[in-house]
């Protein structure tokens, strides 16, 4: 199975940008919190921006984990009316990718750089920090806290227009910052349009809804609700070539997607990933980064889990789903197929095994 760096790239990290997610299931109860009104306000006010503002900017986006800082930069030009041509910013000699992000349909739910504000402001404390400026901008500042009053999130809105200029994300002990995406430069444009579009991200991808998750797990596949670091299933599409899934999980802050498709893990899918072993000896290849891939194989099934949760959150979330070993086989047991392999490859249908899937 594989991704488009720069479509993974967009979809973890740009969807904020006008491009909503579809509706949440009903989050987990929030505890004996209150969040600040002005701060909801003010996040409602981000999710609405990219509607209603065109503008050009640089932002880059940095990742950190076990391997070190990972960084992209972008150049994004978005008009209010159409979306986002994102592109990678490389060398003059190596040029990045280019894409374009269509602005999406608000009424299915508003989201805040990629997060769900629904579940956003069901799993964490929402705080109001008043005022301050970035890139020469006003800005006001809003956080997000976990139940043990930890940070969690923090993010500045700009006063004038409501788009959000700067977000960082923190690990569990609420110090460590695990991504931060800023904008470093961003002109407000009066109108823009896009004349000559980008190709779009791959499509082909359709939705299958919440209310199909139990006949989903009917079918053998895992469909967990919830996982570990408060994150909700909240959203399940399907490849209509490959007719893998891809379950949507998200607390807010922090988005993860796990693809699932019957089969079993071709090894050079997972060239250059670290390989290590759970406690009943199943292979798990990851790789960290912008975003983490996580990817492994059991019961006829290949996992991938792509996101951008800290290293630690993401070992747990990991942990959560099935890991059996393939069996072990013998020397009889090796002989016996192979022999059996050779014997299919001398009958005719075999021929179009291929074809017949």
């Amino acid at each position: 199975m594989s991704l488009s760096r720069l479509a993974v790239l967009v979809g973890t990290a740009l969807i904020g940008f006008g491009l909503p997610l579809p509706a949440v299931a009903a989050p987990p109860p929030s505890g004996q919190r209150e969040d600040s009104p002005t701060a909801v306000s003010w996040l409602e006010r981000a999710a609405a921006a990219p509607d209603r503002v065109s503008f050009h900017g640089t932002q880059i986006i940095t990742s950190w984990g076990p391997q070190g800082a990972s960084s992209a930069m972008l150049d994004i030009v978005h008009a209010a009316s159409q979306g986002s041509e994102i592109s990678v910013v490389g060398p003059a000699s190596s040029p990045g990718a280019k894409a374009f992000v269509q602005r999406g349909n608000h009424a299915i739910g508003p989201t805040v750089d990629g997060g769900p504000l629904a579940l956003l402001a069901a799993t964490y404390e929402l705080v109001y920090k008043c005022c301050t400026d970035t890139i020469g901008r006003a800005a006001v500042v809003v956080e997000a806290l976990r139940g043990d009053r930890t940070l969690a999130g923090r993010f500045w809105i700009d006063q004038a227009t409501g788009l959000l200029l700067q977000r960082q994300l923190f690990s569990e002990d609420g110090k460590t910052m695990v991504r931060a995406t800023v904008f470093t430069e961003l002109d407000i444009e009066d109108t823009e349009f896009l004349g000559h579009l980008p190709p779009m991200a791959p499509g082909g991808v359709e939705a299958v809804g919440m209310s199909n998750v139990d006949r989903l797990r009917d079918q053998g596949w895992t469909c967990s609700a919830a996982l570990p670091g408060s994150l909700q299933l909240y959203d399940v599409h399907q490849d209509s070539a490959t007719k893998s899934l891809q379950f949507s999980y998200s607390d807010g802050l922090f988005n993860v997607s796990l693809f699932e498709q019957r089969g079993e893990l071709d090894p050079a899918a997972v060239a250059g990933y670290t390989a290590t072993s759970t406690p009943e000896g199943a292979k798990i290849y990851q790789r960290y980064g912008m975003p983490s891939y996580v990817v492994w194989s059991s019961g006829g099934i290949v996992y991938t889990l792509v996101g951008d949760l800290p290293y630690d959150v993401l070992a747990k979330v990991v942990a959560a789903f099935p890991h059996v070993p393939p069996p072990k086989v013998t020397a009889v047991q090796r002989m016996g197929t192979g022999l059996a392999k050779i014997a299919s490859w001398l009958t005719p249908v075999s021929a179009l095994s291929h074809k017949l899937g």
